[in-house]
């Protein structure tokens, strides 16, 4: 019996920790309702037709280049099994991530900016290039969406399928470099020899 109120203090404190995990999480989805809404496919999507990439994880999608600030409005958050396909939606050439138990999440390509590996983000931490990373616009804002694939051929067709419509695999391009300054005029504006000495300059 002396053991059952330092149980229940464990016990309220864990419920009070859930429900301000709780309520964290229902803020940010708050907050990041302004992130624009997920494509939704032509015709309730009876117009899609394609191939299937990969089976794996649907890690999650956080804010571009930031791997631990999560996305959780529009459900984008909860981890889950996935399978990636590429389709068409009546002309248009569409990645679908099939979520278990959550709605599919359908990104035109021509809102990806890149396709490339990580060695983790929030919610899977595996080092190396562990995940496929694909970062895409969502409304005005860049986000990263991390798959996790059962094996490396789903990683390697999505990566191809990328390659083949031109999406970069390096989501950070080089900068290009400046443009040298044009040349001065011939005759003009040319800096004097130093060899030469002033009298033969007043000659």
């Amino acid at each position: 019996m002396r053991y059952l109120p330092p149980v229940l203090a464990l016990l309220a404190l864990f419920v009070l920790i859930l429900l301000a995990m709780l309520a964290g999480w229902r803020r940010r989805a708050r907050r990041q309702e302004a992130l624009g809404e997920p494509y939704v496919p032509n015709a309730g999507g009876r117009a899609l037709t394609g191939s299937l990439l990969g089976r794996g994880v649907y890690v999650t999608t956080t804010l571009a280049a930031q791997p631990l600030e999560r996305v959780t409005a529009h459900g984008l958050g909860p981890r889950s099994r996935a399978t990636a396909s590429d389709l068409d939606d009546a002309g248009t050439p569409l990645l679908e991530i099939g979520r278990e138990g959550a709605e599919d999440l359908f990104i035109p390509w021509n809102a990806v900016a890149s396709v490339h590996t990580s060695g983790g983000m929030i919610g899977k931490w595996m080092g190396g290039e562990a995940l496929a990373v694909v970062r895409w616009r969502l409304g005005e804002t860049l986000v990263d969406t991390g798959l996790r694939f059962d094996d490396a051929s789903g990683q390697d067709a999505l990566s191809a399928r990328a390659a083949q419509l031109g999406v970069p695999h390096d989501p950070d391009p080089p900068a290009a470099p400046a443009p040298l300054p044009p040349a001065p005029p011939h005759g003009h504006g040319t800096a004097p020899d130093p060899t030469r000495s002033e009298t033969e300059e007043n000659a």
